[in-house]
This record gives C-alpha cells, sequence and structure tokens, in this order.
C-alpha cells in the first residue's frame, strides 16, 4: 500500500511558515527565467485575432449562463445528439470553491451539454498527491470521497451527469501516451483511457493562484490526468515542469477531443493556490470562455493580477512563486515519494507573471506545439459593464495582446 498520506494542516501551515521565514531572511530563493521562449517568437504571427469572452455579471445566478457564454466561442456543431462527453473539472482538494470548480458551474455545463443532445456527460478529475494517492500496491482516500465534500458530486449528478474519477479506475485504468511530437516526456505519460472512449471533451477548470505554476486555469487542469508515475516525474523533473504541463494538452487522443475551455465562477484565489490562499468573491460572477486554450488562459492570467489589487489578505504576507517553487515542490515530493525520490530531483526554473505569453514557459511552450502566436487576442464583453480599471489594465497587459472593443 502507498505510505504516504494526504499532509496535515499542520504540515501545510509549516512549509508555509518555513517558506516565509526563509523568504525574510533571503533564503530559499530559486534559478529565474529571464529570457522569452525564442521558439515560440520564431513563429510567424497568426494571422488572425484570437477570441476568448469576458462575462462579468452583477447576479450570482449561473443557470442558463452557458447558453449565453457558450455560442459566442462555438457553434456547437461537434456535438451530434448521443455523443459521450468528459467534462474535466478541477477537484484538487476537499476544500470548496475557489479551490476547486465552481459546483454551480458544473451543474450549469452538465445541464447545457445534455439541452444541446449530448448522450453520457462524464464528470471527473484525480486530486492532488497531497489528500489522494493511487499506486501499483494501492489507495489513499479517493477523489470521489472529496467530490462529496466540496459539493461537486451532489451537483454534477442532480444536473444527470455521471462521476468518473480516475483512481475509482485502477492502475490499469491509464494508457501510455505516445507523443508525436519531440516531448520531453518520453514514455513516461500515462492518462486516463476515458479520453479515449469519450467523443469530446469540455475543459472546467477554476481560477486561481498556485505555489509552483504561477496560476492555474484550464492549461494546469490537464495534471488531473496524470498516473501517480507520472505525477512523480513531473515533480521531480522540475527543469522541464512547465513544458511537461504544456505537453499533456498537446498529446492526442486530448488535443483532438478537447472542444473549448471555459471557466464559470464566483471567486477566485489570488496568492498562494491551490488549496488554498487568498480569497476574492465577487459581487455576482464570472466568466471565462475560448475555443483555444492559449487565448483562454493568457486572459486568465493577465486578470489575476488586477483582482488582486485593492484585495487585502493574511495571504498577503507570503507568496511561494516565483521565488520559492522549489522549497515547496521537494517538500511536495519528499512527503508524497519519499526522501529517496528527491536523489533525481531537478531545479524548477520560474517566471515572472503579468509578463507577455514569450515569457510564460507554459503557455508559449503550448503556442510552439500548436504552431499558434497570437498578435491580437479579441475580448468579447458580456454581462454588466466592465470596470473602466480592468479595460485599461487589459489594454496594457501581455505587451498590448489583447484587443477589447467599446461596450
Amino acid at each position: 500500500m502507498p505510505t504516504a498520506g494526504p499532509p496535515t494542516r499542520r504540515q501545510l501551515l509549516g512549509w508555509t511558515l518555513s517558506a516565509g521565514a526563509g523568504a525574510l531572511i533571503g533564503c530559499g530563493g530559486g534559478p529565474m527565467r529571464a529570457s522569452p521562449n525564442a521558439a515560440f517568437l520564431a513563429l510567424p504571427q497568426a494571422p488572425s485575432p484570437g477570441r476568448v469572452l469576458l462575462g462579468m455579471y452583477s447576479s450570482s445566478q449561473m443557470r442558463g449562463l452557458c447558453d449565453r457564454v457558450v455560442p459566442e466561442i462555438s457553434d456547437m456543431r461537434w456535438l451530434r445528439r448521443g455523443d459521450s462527453v468528459f467534462v474535466k473539472l478541477a477537484c484538487n482538494s476537499p476544500n470548496p470553491h475557489p479551490s476547486v470548480t465552481d459546483p454551480e458551474a458544473v451543474a450549469e455545463m452538465v445541464r447545457f451539454l445534455k439541452a444541446q443532445g449530448a448522450g453520457r456527460v462524464f464528470v471527473g478529475d484525480q486530486a492532488g498527491v497531497e489528500h489522494v494517492r493511487l499506486t501499483r500496491d494501492g489507495r489513499v482516500s479517493s477523489t470521489r470521497e472529496l467530490l462529496a465534500r466540496n459539493g461537486l458530486r451532489d451537483a454534477l449528478v442532480r444536473a444527470g451527469g455521471k462521476v468518473h474519477c480516475f483512481d475509482d479506475q485502477g492502475w490499469d485504468g491509464y494508457f501510455q501516451a505516445e507523443p508525436d511530437f519531440e516531448s520531453v516526456w518520453k514514455q513516461d505519460l500515462w492518462l486516463p483511457r476515458i479520453l479515449e472512449q469519450v467523443d469530446h471533451v469540455v475543459n472546467l477548470p477554476r481560477l486561481g493562484a498556485h505555489s509552483l505554476a504561477g496560476y492555474t486555469c484550464g492549461i494546469k487542469s490537464a495534471v488531473g490526468y496524470l498516473r501517480d508515475d507520472s505525477r512523480l516525474i513531473l515533480h521531480q523533473r522540475g527543469a522541464s515542469f512547465y513544458e511537461r504541463i504544456a505537453e499533456i494538452n498537446h498529446v492526442r487522443p486530448l488535443r483532438d477531443k478537447l472542444r473549448m475551455t471555459v471557466t464559470l465562477c464566483h471567486a477566485a484565489l489570488t496568492n498562494i493556490g491551490p488549496d488554498f490562499g487568498a480569497v476574492r468573491r465577487f459581487d455576482g460572477c464570472v466568466a471565462l470562455a475560448s475555443a483555444s486554450l492559449i487565448d483562454h488562459d493568457a486572459l486568465a492570467s493577465a486578470l489575476l493580477p488586477w483582482l488582486d489589487r485593492g484585495h487585502t489578505s493574511m495571504f498577503d504576507l507570503y507568496s511561494p512563486f516565483p521565488d520559492h517553487v522549489n522549497y515547496w515542490n521537494r517538500g511536495l515530493v519528499r512527503e508524497a515519494w519519499g526522501e529517496q525520490s528527491l536523489e533525481a530531483y531537478e531545479q524548477i526554473t520560474a517566471f515572472r507573471l503579468g509578463g507577455s505569453v514569450e515569457h510564460d514557459a507554459g503557455l508559449s511552450h503550448l503556442g510552439r506545439l500548436q504552431r499558434y502566436r497570437p498578435s491580437k487576442i479579441q475580448v468579447l464583453r458580456q454581462g454588466d459593464s466592465i470596470p473602466q480599471s480592468l479595460v485599461v489594465h487589459l489594454g496594457q497587459a501581455a505587451g498590448g495582446l489583447f484587443a477589447l472593443p467599446r461596450a
């Protein structure tokens, strides 16, 4: 049986306090990426602008929201009556939204897909190794239990979805993905068989900061697909940490079946993450949506700093990203896989958030793989008036990448 169980709240707090103390005395810093992704910059710019929807709504009611949001980014012609769909949510922990996907968002997406003619709609994830372990020898805890605790299970079942957690399928419930491109994964990438079995995939992440990745939304959510041995390699081989995350999204069949990424939320984590941190609650709800992972996450990463402005929290006293990612990652590897796993540890080279796409290690790597370098991303406004301060912020973010038509 696996020997490493979920860390306690005391352990998590201890890591935070220890890392924070190290930061105050100037310890624990790691390597930092200073140069943009040259391979991404070598791509020709896309001839037409990308598209991403940004909706801000004064009402907190999500029912019917997909009927407004999805037609702006997809004509839904890919969905034939009776087709099966897997909805990939984010359930990293037992904690409530925004540490996980909003339960109301899950219910709304399942309802929408059913109304559009979908047959079976599977919904699921596999939680982080801090909370759930599935190894060749057995399992500790389960994602299904976490779904029950954070409200996601009841929401998706009531809407007509079917719970499908990868750790419920056993060690052999995964297939060995074979990248058809030059990949840092080699033969080490194991993904759940449900990706081979369904007709379509819809990405339904949450919006938040992440102690190792900087932020978590559509691209980072793919880590939930990994089997335990692939998760070890992801965290252990830190030199290619961001590239590995990006490449999960580009292997078949996922890249051929992903139809859209939609984030519907009542709140966001603006510091630390992924399981806890500073919570920014909205007066109503917010939507981000795109058929392009790159367009979606470019906006998500630009939005988070604005959400953090003027919002104070005790978690603002310390931020693990980017200077102390290796302290946290080494602690995770040690707690989950044992001290011996650190013998092959490679340092994560983090990057500064808030820059242009070519400085975002994961986003630019996925762009290189997709051969997509946006010259502009058109932001489609929806809902109530977007604050002028956000309009100004987005106009300056990512090197002027976003184009916001007048409301």
